[in-house]
């Protein structure tokens, strides 16, 4: 367990999805006074409410590899792909996009995915000290995820990533039809079809949602206050220090505030002159009840041609996530998107195919967070008091508890369990 330091320190945590939920835990834990913020009635209401589940510390790293212009011309063009980028997004995306593109080359690309990746298995580290601690129960699977690869070019190119990333914690190892098989007999009418798998001893699944009002909870178990159903309006400093928060339901005053707002942190530093590189990128997911003797899959599986995930949430729920729009803060919900995920979890899983399409499937959409060269922003703002936790993209429930942990070192001043080199906030911050 962390050691208490018994702070006096008050902070306010904007944001209770699962950066803010477990930030707020960790500096609980630690001592300090906390009051947690959000304007849903609920923790994890947010991006976090209906993710894609999986906790994959081997797959963490960015999302612009070697190539990325190439890939994205299509998404420009063509509707029937895992990626969009609409014409309306584009004026917004420009500097961001220059940036997100100039990541993309080999030396950069490499080495971010490093940062990624060692925060996401130290994040898996503190997620299993947690969970035993205190007994979190999130309907998580801790059997390992598989990979999947349907040409030779596919899986050639994933074996070179990882040779390239060279990140000595990963864990994987290919295996042939026959274990595929035996791990998961879903895949059986699509067997011959998979040129490869990857399996992933090491990677885990839950419902973010659930562990984010469950951490969320026991913060307040153990002192913190959850002022939720309340909108932040503004961040207020003086003398050039944060003082307090300006809420609908009036201010706050504290020590220091950490904002883990997601996609609208921008907004909430652009009035003190803070510019915050983070842009919206839309994901989609489809939570389907099952029955008893439902040919559903067991284990977590990746498909990279279609680039989607499929998780299972206990018993009786599969959630199929996946798609990636740059559509500027558009939330709504593009039934001809959703039809293209069950479509192509339907191809994956064609034992399966009648419930998904005739099911009354749950479905939801997000904006991941996304930085331009892929690690968050951790850390202190050029304003004296405020700090970061946001920018995790894709990897928020990968990377949560890790980087709770580093920002509540950062915040206390204690000296953080892991080199926060490529995560800090001030690599990109500007005032």
């Amino acid at each position: 367990m962390p050691a208490c330091y018994h702070s006096a320190m008050h902070v306010i945590v904007i944001g209770a999805g699962i950066i803010g939920s477990t930030t707020a835990l960790a500096l609980t834990e630690r001592g300090a006074r906390v009051t947690l913020v959000d304007a849903a009635a609920e923790a994890g209401a947010g991006t976090s409410y209906a993710n894609g589940s999986g906790i994959t510390p081997g797959h963490a790293e960015p999302w612009n590899p070697p190539g990325t212009a190439r890939r994205l011309i299509p998404a420009l063009t063509r509707r029937d792909q895992p990626w969009r980028v609409h014409a309306g997004a584009v004026p917004r995306l420009a500097g961001w996009g220059l940036q997100f593109l100039h990541h993309a080359s080999p030396e950069r690309y490499y080495e971010n995915a490093r940062h990624c990746i060692r925060l996401g298995y130290y994040s898996r580290r503190c997620m299993t000290a947690w969970r035993e601690r205190h007994a979190f129960d999130y309907d998580q699977q801790l059997n390992g995820s598989l990979e999947l690869y349907f040409s030779a070019d596919s899986l050639t190119e994933a074996l070179e990533l990882r040779r390239r990333i060279d990140h000595p914690e990963i864990e994987f190892r290919r295996i042939d039809t026959d274990e595929l098989l035996r791990l998961e007999p879903a895949l059986a009418p699509v067997a011959d079809s998979v040129h490869g798998a990857l399996l992933f001893p090491d990677h885990e699944s839950g419902d973010a949602r659930r562990f984010s009002a469950i951490a969320a909870g026991h913060a307040r178990s153990l002192g913190a206050t959850l002022s939720l159903d309340t909108t932040v309006d503004k961040i207020r400093c003086r003398s050039g220090r944060f003082v307090a928060v300006e809420t609908d339901r009036g201010p706050i005053e504290a020590d220091a505030c950490l904002v883990a707002a997601g996609c609208r942190t921008p907004a909430l530093l652009k009035p003190l002159g803070v510019k915050v590189p983070i842009a919206p990128v839309k994901g989609y997911s489809a939570t389907i009840a099952l029955e008893h003797g439902d040919p559903a899959p067991t284990m977590p599986l990746l498909d990279l041609e279609r680039r989607f995930v499929t998780a299972r949430l206990g018993p009786d729920r599969l959630r199929i996530a996946g798609l990636a729009e740059f559509a500027g803060f558009d939330r709504r919900i593009d039934p001809e998107r959703i039809d293209f995920l069950l479509d192509s979890a339907a191809k994956l899983l064609p034992r399966l195919a009648d419930r998904l399409r005739r099911a009354e499937a749950n479905v939801w959409t997000g904006l991941r967070p996304m930085t331009p060269d892929g690690p968050p922003l951790i850390g202190p703002t050029p304003i004296p008091g405020l700090h970061l936790n946001a920018g995790h993209g894709a990897m928020g429930w990968t990377q949560g508890c890790g980087s709770a942990e580093l920002a509540a070192d950062v915040v206390l001043g204690n000296a953080p369990a892991i080199d926060p080199e490529g995560l800090r906030a001030d690599r990109w911050l500007e005032s």
